[in-house]
């Protein structure tokens, strides 16, 4: 018997939104992004925003994007649009704001370049965890008690401050995506993670990642140095 395809409530749409390409970073849905805006062409993109539907798409640069920065190099088509939900206009013209993560999007067309790059873009949806077959609560309290255990392991005495979610108030799939955003991933692993339309696929490898982490580490901590015996020498 076929699993059902469990499908967020999100109606897929075409629509156009201004892109912010960078190099390291990688945005998730349900996740907040604070971002201090310092070039020219971006701040005019936020306030642009500002003055209009409040929206900015994050996607993450390609290899290679330092020979063209200033120009249009190459980014990801799938990123993640974000509502600015906070902005603060500095003396010096920059700005702060923060972007909370809506859905992912994919590039279709770009329509604009300068000052900064506008496109036109798809909203993606994710195929929903199988209920019928997956505990979503207790993967959640579980996930969260491997990640404490290898944020100790790594020595994080502030694990609180990493953590900030809490299965009594957040989905799994909130805090998978916060994990994802400070996880020492790179950001090509992190950016598979979002392409992935499933969401239970996406959990499944961070965990994989997580436990993986947590294995190395406990591994290195029992390998003891055993200095040479200099008369060996």
């Amino acid at each position: 018997m076929c699993s059902r395809n469990h499908r967020s409530r999100i109606v897929s749409k075409i629509f156009e939104v201004p892109i912010f390409p960078l190099p390291n970073v990688v945005f998730f849905p349900k996740t907040l992004l604070p971002l201090h805006i310092f070039e020219t062409r971006y701040r005019i993109m936020v306030q642009d925003a500002l003055s209009g539907k409040n929206k900015i798409a994050m996607v993450l640069l390609k290899e290679g994007w330092e020979k063209n920065y200033f120009g249009c190099p190459a980014v990801y088509s799938v990123g993640c649009v974000g509502d600015i939900q906070f902005s603060e206009l500095l003396t010096d013209g920059k700005y702060n704001i923060m972007l909370y993560g809506l859905h992912r999007i994919k590039i279709i067309k770009f329509l604009q370049n300068e000052p900064y790059r506008i496109a036109r873009v798809k909203s993606l949806q994710d195929a929903h965890f199988d209920l019928e077959h997956f505990n979503e609560k207790v993967e959640a309290e579980n996930f969260i008690f491997l990640v404490r255990r290898y944020l100790k392991e790594m020595g994080i005495k502030n694990v609180d401050e990493y953590l900030r979610v809490k299965v009594q108030t957040h989905s799994l799939e909130s805090i998978m995506n916060h994990v994802a955003t400070f996880l020492d991933l790179t950001v090509y692993e992190k950016q598979e993670l979002l392409e992935m339309d499933s969401l239970q696929m996406r959990y499944l490898k961070l965990k994989q990642h997580v436990e993986n982490r947590l294995m190395a580490v406990t591994v290195a901590k029992r390998v003891k140095f055993v200095p040479e015996d200099p008369r060996l020498n």
